[in-house]
């Protein structure tokens, strides 16, 4: 199993703050803004997911890491660290900080470019660990999704779907087609669709159902 594309992993580092080391991608990227400090070793960041480049990484702040104990942080960047940003297969020997952790470093709390990212209708679709098998690696909101017609005539086909909202039950979701069908449902790309989950055979699935009338 490729474990840097594991969806147990993507679960456990989104919306995750975590301590990692600098090694050949961050230096590369701090010292071509002229940023990157001698007495630093590790570097403290988010995990956070971006539609068009995956489970990003953005880096917060420099430190120096110490034997059973806490970080000690060298420099914060202006603007959180607006800017600084790789994505999270780049992101070499990192450690993911508790909230406790979090409670005794001076990071500042309200993280406000975060809202851009982590809408509040998301956060209940996030934790829904029931639909992670079909999320797309590293992609956290997209899901695979069994379309298919009241028309028997078409064949089922699997597509993509960017989940953004539930139904108050929980039970369906809407979301946006991501590529086009083979076949002719009548939806296109960049579509709307309601998505459900389905037993079938024994196996849940996630479907679109289209009603040909």
């Amino acid at each position: 199993m490729d474990t840097k594309h594991s969806r147990t992993r993507d679960r456990e580092i989104v919306n995750r703050w975590a301590v990692a080391e600098i090694n050949g991608a961050v230096s590369d990227l701090l010292s071509g803004k002229g940023l990157l400090l001698p007495d630093a070793d590790s570097c403290i960041g988010y995990f956070y997911v971006d539609h068009e480049e995956g489970i990003l990484f953005r880096i917060h702040s420099l430190c120096r890491r110490r034997p059973d104990t806490l970080p000690e942080i060298i420099h914060h960047f202006k603007d959180h660290g607006e800017g600084l940003i790789i994505i999270s297969d780049d992101v070499g020997s990192y450690t993911l900080l508790s909230g406790e952790d979090l409670q005794n470093l001076p990071i500042v709390e309200e993280q406000r470019w975060m809202l851009y990212y982590e809408p509040e209708m998301l956060h209940t679709l996030r934790k829904r660990v029931d639909i992670d098998r079909f999320r797309a690696p590293v992609y956290f909101d997209d899901v695979s999704v069994l379309l298919f017609t009241t028309d028997k005539v078409i064949q089922p086909e699997l597509v993509w779907v960017r989940l953004n909202s539930q139904s108050e039950d929980g039970m369906s979701f809407q979301g946006t087609l991501l590529n086009e069908p083979y076949s002719d449902y009548g939806v296109h790309e960049g579509g709307m669709l309601t998505v459900r989950l389905d037993e079938q055979e024994g196996e849940w699935v996630l479907v679109a159902e289209i009603d040909f009338e």
